[in-house]
C-alpha cells in the first residue's frame, strides 16, 4: 500500500470538528501514528501489534470511540473512515487493472490479425511492395507499348506509333514518361482524342496551327504485330 497509495484523505474540517480534538495532545499523536501505521498495513491490523508497535497505555484509551476492537476475532482492528477509503481505492484499481488487461488482450490480437486481400491495411502492404519492386522507365515504356497493342483491331499501326512516340517521350533527367505525369490517363479515351485531331490536320482544318505531337523517327517506330 506505501508503494501504490502512500497516503489516506485527512480532512482538516472533519479533524478539527471531531471529538478526537476533544481529548489531549498524547492521544491525538497517538490515533494519527495508528492511522498511519493501520494504512501502511493495508488496514490489516490487531490490538497486540499495535500495542508492540506503540506500547502506550494511552492505546486502550482509542477504543471504542475511535477505533474497534473485534475480541472474537483475533482483536482485529477496525478504523471505519480509512476502511472506506481503502474499499474505495481497491475497486478503481480493480476497474483499472482489467481495462489494462483489456487493452493488452486488444493489442495482442490485432498483432496476431491477417488482413483479408479487400482491407485497407493490406492494400498499404500491398502498395509498399509494390513500391519496392518498383520497374525501370524502359520496362514502363515496355509495358505502356503492349497495353496499346490491344487496340490494333479498332486503329491503324501508323497511328499507334505516333501516338506511342508521344506519350512515351522522357527527357534524360526524366523519371517519368510523358504520360505518367498527366493527373489521369486513360488509354482509351486518349486515343480516340488522337484520332479525332489526326484527322482535323488530315483535312487541313489545322493549317495555321502548330502540331505539337512528336514526329515519329523510322528508328522510333513500334512494330505492333
Amino acid at each position: 500500500m506505501s508503494r501504490e497509495l502512500p497516503y489516506f484523505k485527512f480532512f482538516t474540517g472533519e479533524w478539527l470538528n471531531g471529538d478526537i480534538t476533544l481529548e489531549d495532545l498524547e492521544l491525538q499523536g497517538l490515533f494519527i501514528n495508528v492511522c498511519a501505521y493501520y494504512w501502511h498495513r493495508e488496514c490489516k491490523v490487531n490490538y497486540q501489534q499495535l500495542s508492540k508497535k506503540f506500547r502506550s497505555n494511552q492505546l486502550e484509551n482509542l477504543v471504542p470511540e475511535f477505533m474497534k476492537c473485534d475480541e472474537e476475532n483475533d482483536h482485529i482492528i477496525t478504523i471505519e473512515f480509512l476502511d472506506e477509503q481503502f474499499a474505495e481505492f481497491t475497486t478503481r484499481k480493480k476497474k483499472l487493472s482489467n481495462a489494462g488487461k483489456k487493452g493488452a488482450q486488444i493489442k495482442k490480437d490485432k498483432a496476431r490479425f491477417v488482413p483479408p486481400l479487400s482491407h485497407p491495411l493490406a492494400t498499404r502492404e500491398e502498395v509498399k511492395e509494390d513500391k519496392s519492386k518498383k520497374k525501370t522507365i524502359e520496362e514502363r515504356k515496355t509495358a505502356f507499348k503492349e497495353s496499346l497493342a490491344t487496340h490494333l483491331e479498332k486503329y491503324d499501326k501508323n497511328t499507334l506509333n505516333e501516338f506511342f512516340s508521344y506519350w512515351s517521350e522522357y527527357g534524360d533527367n526524366d523519371k517519368k514518361m510523358r504520360y505518367e505525369k498527366q493527373t489521369s490517363f486513360s488509354i482509351s479515351r486518349r486515343l480516340g482524342t488522337w484520332k479525332l485531331n489526326q484527322k482535323k490536320f488530315e483535312n487541313g482544318s489545322q493549317k495555321n496551327s502548330k502540331d505539337n505531337r512528336a514526329t515519329t523517327t523510322k528508328s522510333e517506330r513500334q512494330n505492333f504485330n
